[in-house]
């Protein structure tokens, strides 16, 4: 979707979790260059071909395209060298600035979560503090809420995470040293009282902090990726 007559435009058919995990598909399974087909069932699509790959899909793919992990060819997607630091192993802090500068490659979310010091604002005040950054009537900056709310909620924990990125959500004790892994790390850490549970999940494709419902299902999300990569079945991750 673009909002009015700027520049920021953002992905409304796909999510950051679905084009990082079609990347780690591509590098560790295809030499970073994986045929539509495979691409599009990894997205959950059941296609008899590749003629038979509608219109709808190919959209999705290019709201995908926008992160910068890849770029369509004919045939196929290759992933970019963005993608291969955000699946670094090796290097947590790389791969954590990875994901940041891929999600930043969206410049309507880099924006609000500089401005808004990452936090998302509530839904009563959300349209309001949009038409401060972006100059647009509030009515459109209504019609953005409700996608543009369910992106933020998805990529600011990540930009939260990213060694030298702004105030996180939420004030915690500087966390542990990190170490590499190939298992998932929960780490608590410590909160004010009046606040809800909050902890920090760490795995080898994505770090997130855990504060609410929406960043528990992206927690839920990250932990069958890793899954997969182990090679655990749907009964065992369940």
């Amino acid at each position: 979707m673009k909002i009015g007559n700027s520049t920021y435009e953002y992905p409304t058919l796909g999510t950051f979790t679905e084009a990082l995990a079609l990347a780690e598909e591509a590098v560790s399974k295809y030499a970073g260059i994986i045929p539509n087909m495979d691409a599009v069932q990894k997205l959950g699509y059941t296609v008899k071909g590749p003629a038979a790959i509608s219109g709808p899909i190919y959209k999705k793919i290019d709201d995908l395209c926008s992160f910068g992990l890849f770029t369509r060819e004919r045939g196929a997607l290759r992933t970019t060298a963005l993608a291969v630091e955000a699946l670094d192993k090796n290097d947590s802090a790389r791969a954590s600035g990875g994901k940041a500068r891929a999600i930043r490659k969206i410049s309507i979310v880099g924006t609000c979560f500089d401005t808004w010091d990452g936090q998302v604002p509530d839904n009563t005040a959300f349209a309001g503090k949009l038409v401060q950054i972006i100059d647009i009537p509030f009515s459109e900056a209504q019609k953005h809420v409700e996608p543009l709310r369910k992106l933020f909620n998805e990529t600011f924990p990540y930009l939260t995470a990213s060694p030298g990125m702004p105030t996180p959500l939420v004030e915690e004790a500087p966390p542990a040293e990190r170490r590499d892994s190939e298992m998932v790390q929960p780490i608590m850490t410590d909160v004010p009282t009046v606040t809800q549970p909050r902890g920090e999940m760490r795995t080898t494709i994505g770090t997130i902090i855990v504060k609410d419902k929406t960043t528990w299902k992206i927690a839920r999300d990250l932990l069958h990726a890793l899954g997969e990569q182990l090679g655990l079945s749907k009964e065992e991750m369940d």
